[in-house]
């Protein structure tokens, strides 16, 4: 038996196809990203609280 908690879990959707998407919303430009991505980068804040911290690793 499943502890409680794990069988309250929901299972994984996951997100439409590109093409899906494109003919949806009538674009034909969309990047591919998985959730724990953007396509901007790290933001600046994130970059400096990581450089803060290399000298205590």
């Amino acid at each position: 038996m499943a502890a409680p908690g794990v069988r309250r879990l929901h299972p994984y959707q996951p997100g439409k196809p590109i093409d899906e998407l494109e003919r949806e919303y009538g674009v034909s430009d969309i990047i591919k990203l998985a959730s724990n991505e953007n396509p901007l980068g790290s933001s600046p804040l994130a970059i400096r609280a990581m450089e803060g911290e290399l000298a205590d690793l």
